[in-house]
């Protein structure tokens, strides 16, 4: 792969990778996936079974070489994180290509903010007065979230006025394409922002994945806020909290109904 400072181009080359063999957009597609799943396996217990079986599915698919581009973009990504951190800088990682390479959904319509307007709404959202709640953190909340855009341009005006997103902050987001969901969670995990993101239905609230950021993990915010989707969450969020806290489990477990012995016939 060429060597080049534009991510955008980057992600391009990479969704480029098969010569032709797989379409781009499925490419990107599996890219986001396969990063999204790598990152949830090595900080997410709750998921970590059905998240390492997609993760080998998608390598099935690809050979050695092209899974090495894949790891090659990654650390690209993280790279230009750490530059854009160095100069206060939250840009979405992943919007640009997706548009470039056309990977957007016809059905759902998809039409991305701008990330100048995506600016001007967190200046407007969190203007120069503002100050910490009581609680000593901001909720957000995006239920049409695509790459995360209008996320991390908050985060960058919450710190411009000298909060720490990473621990004044925690986010819900949500979408129902997969794909933006893959972008927002790989966006706010390598910012640091505690967040949980899901794919569900805005509309009927109905939930189909959760995706936990490690520092939402590490900083043990299910405990704080669990961040519930309609009726979706409590399976999640309660496996969670008996993985976390070893003694939470125990007293759980303890106040159980037994279940009564089967006797072979029916009282």
């Amino acid at each position: 792969m060429g060597k080049t400072t534009d991510l955008k181009e980057v992600l391009i080359q990479a969704s480029n990778v098969t010569n032709g063999r797989i379409s781009r957009v499925t490419v990107f597609s599996d890219f986001l996936a396969y990063c999204a799943l790598r990152m949830s396996n090595r900080t997410d217990p709750v998921h970590y079974e059905g998240r390492i079986k997609r993760a080998k599915q998608i390598e099935t698919v690809y050979t050695a070489s092209e899974l090495q581009v894949f790891q090659d973009t990654l650390t690209e990504v993280c790279a230009e994180v750490k530059r854009n951190i160095d100069r206060e800088d939250w840009t979405d990682l992943f919007g640009d290509a997706y548009i470039e390479i056309g990977a957007g959904s016809q059905t759902l319509k998809q039409d991305f903010t701008p990330r100048d307007v995506a600016r001007l709404m967190a200046m407007l959202t969190a203007q120069n007065d503002c100050t910490l709640p009581e609680c000593g953190y901001f909720t957000l909340s995006d239920h049409a979230c695509g790459s995360g855009v209008l996320l991390l341009s908050n985060a960058e005006r919450l710190s411009s006025m000298g909060f720490n997103p990473s621990v004044q902050l925690v986010v819900q987001a949500a979408d129902m394409d997969a794909q933006c969901v893959h972008m927002t969670y790989l966006n706010l995990s390598l910012y640091g922002i505690p967040a949980v993101v899901i794919r569900g239905n805005t509309i009927t609230l109905e939930e189909y994945d959760r995706w936990y950021t490690p520092v939402y993990l590490m900083h043990k915010w299910v405990w704080k806020e669990p961040l519930l989707f309609g009726n979706g969450g409590y399976k999640s969020n309660e496996l969670l909290k008996r993985l976390d806290e070893p003694i939470y489990r125990a007293l759980k477990l303890l106040l159980q109904e037994p279940e009564r012995p089967k006797t072979g016939f029916s009282v």
